[in-house]
């Protein structure tokens, strides 16, 4: 995926890995993923990454949300700070 520096934050461009904030869960692939096990593991080790160094997501697909960051929860990786549009994350 592409990651760019923006800021001094990194922002990586989510394509089809993570179309949308629905998508953050582990499980929700997109449904014509070959190998959708292989892509849970990947997309787990990428998220951890990008939560413990405080990315922004950026959503192709996402009508509503633009971008967000991550923050931990009981049920997992999840997004906080959604913002509808690019220039709202930075205020």
């Amino acid at each position: 995926l592409p990651v760019i520096s923006y800021r001094g934050t990194r922002v990586a461009y989510m394509a089809d890995l993570t179309p949308a904030v629905a998508h953050l869960p582990l499980a929700w692939v997109i449904g014509y993923d070959t190998r959708p096990l292989l892509t849970m593991e990947e997309k787990a080790l990428l998220l951890e990454q990008a939560h413990r160094e405080n990315w922004v997501l950026f959503f192709e697909h996402d009508a509503k949300n633009a971008c967000c960051r991550l923050e931990s929860t009981e049920k997992g990786i999840r997004a906080t700070g959604i913002a509808p549009s690019f220039e709202e994350a930075w205020g």
